[in-house]
């Protein structure tokens, strides 16, 4: 019983030595932690940027994305920054990046990088399928704002010949660099900022259609089921099997292209202009099914002649009303 009475006291004192000692400690390892605090330089660095685009692969309008691989450089003077090491895709994310060496280049510091990444995009789908966009790849500095770094164009920035994307030509557009500002200052207060403002470098990538051809791949089922429900005005009405059939069937072949063209698009409010033009065909079938009764109730009423002439008119005039209406909605989608 005396030994634990013994232990208790030593440990007593223990405590009453050493616990001055490691308060002490604590409040050096937070002094020290403050005074380690990294601080930003108040010199202002000009970064030359310039990007050689190898491929764009993946370029998927449903998704919102698209995968790039290309090599970025910079060019700049001092020591106290590594824009190498420090820059990020604004609108994307690396995948992988190639490691860095500084070269001096007629006193400047050089370094390049290859960087493969996934860049988000917002496609404009109202035109689809003849639709062209401009996608961006968008540099920023992680770490220092435009007071302390900002970029400047490299004239190099080129596009790889061999760049292709397929169902559109692939052309590079005009560097520039701008200050993007964010509305808020990360929780930095000491900063007296309600913003951040950093220095973002942007290569536009423009895809355009140069032919009609994704629109007939799209609508030739489209097309072929107005012919056949046009042509079922050459059978008799009184002929059911044979007269509604066609027209029957071509309102489902219509209806399944719908799911087909909205496999390809995104989540959108906008009707876009495959939809539309599948819309004209899927009403012109439905026209045509419904003339088809008017003119088996006229063969009912022993009018046949009354009936041929409805069939008649109703092919000439639903050809020239759905020709019509794929004109005029192409021309007010496109001009």
């Amino acid at each position: 019983m005396w030994l634990k009475r013994v232990f208790a006291c030593l440990m007593m004192c223990a405590i009453l030595i050493c616990g001055p000692a490691l308060g002490q400690a604590q409040s050096d390892a937070s002094s020290n932690l403050v005074a380690d605090a990294a601080t930003l330089s108040d010199t202002l660095t000009e970064v030359q940027t310039g990007i050689y685009v190898l491929r764009l692969t993946n370029v998927s309008p449903r998704d919102g994305s698209f995968d790039a691989d290309f090599w970025i450089w910079f060019r700049w003077q001092g020591s106290d920054v590594r824009p190498d090491q420090t820059f990020e895709l604004a609108n994307g994310v690396i995948a992988s990046r190639s490691d860095t060496e500084v070269l001096n280049d007629n006193g400047y510091n050089y370094a390049a990088v290859r960087v493969q990444g996934t860049i988000y995009h917002e496609f404009d789908v109202r035109q689809f399928p003849l639709d062209d966009h401009t996608l961006t790849i968008e540099i920023e500095d992680a770490e220092r704002e435009a007071t302390n770094l900002v970029y400047v164009v490299d004239p190099g920035t080129e596009l790889d010949p061999k760049v292709d994307v397929a169902g559109w030509q692939v052309g590079l557009g005009r560097p520039a660099t701008d200050i993007h500002a964010y509305p808020t200052n990360y929780g930095f207060q000491s900063s007296g900022e309600v913003e951040a403002k950093y220095s973002r470098f942007s290569v536009p990538i423009t895809l355009e259609r140069t032919s009609i051809a994704p629109l007939f791949k799209l609508f030739w089922i489209s097309l072929l089921s107005v012919v056949l429900g046009l042509l079922a005005f050459k059978v008799k009405s009184d002929d059911l099997d044979a007269r509604f059939g066609m027209g029957v069937g071509s309102i489902f072949a219509a209806s399944a292209n719908a799911f087909v063209i909205s496999d390809s698009l995104p989540e959108t409010t906008h009707i876009t202009l495959a939809e539309q033009i599948n819309l004209i065909a899927v009403g012109a079938i439905f026209l045509t099914v419904f003339i088809s009764i008017w003119s088996l109730r006229l063969r009912y009423a022993d009018r046949d002649e009354a009936s041929v002439r409805l069939d008649n008119w109703s092919l000439l005039i639903i050809s020239a009303l759905y020709v019509a209406l794929n004109a005029v909605v192409m021309l007010f989608n496109l001009i």
